[in-house]
């Protein structure tokens, strides 16, 4: 499974499409990055992040989002690793102090 982001490339949408078209991406993570989510692809021994068209990471902000563009490309069998990430529902909403069921200091 894909780990560390610190030490991978970045591959931009056409780069992802060929990777996809020569059937060489071997394992695809969901995981959180510094600024959201982010799709980390596993080709040949080399970790990549899927990059925006004009540069750096692309980051997501919901799990659905990112699997949205996975499955879209025909990829349907990946891995979700949400440590340390929290969607904009608990963090946006001031009023929710907590998760359902506990406390405050639970986030």
């Amino acid at each position: 499974m894909i780990m560390s982001i610190d030490s991978m490339s970045i591959v931009g949408p056409m780069g992802f499409k060929e990777l996809l078209a020569a059937n060489s991406v071997q394992d695809t993570v969901i995981q959180a990055g510094d600024k959201g989510l982010i799709i980390a692809l596993k080709v040949g021994g080399k970790d990549f992040i899927l990059g925006r068209r004009r540069g750096g990471p692309r980051y997501f902000y919901s799990v659905d989002g990112a699997a949205s563009v996975l499955i879209q490309h025909g990829i349907t069998g990946f891995y979700v690793d949400t440590i340390g990430w929290l969607p904009r529902t608990l963090t946006k909403n001031q009023k929710r102090q907590s998760l359902p069921g506990g406390t405050s200091g639970d986030i």
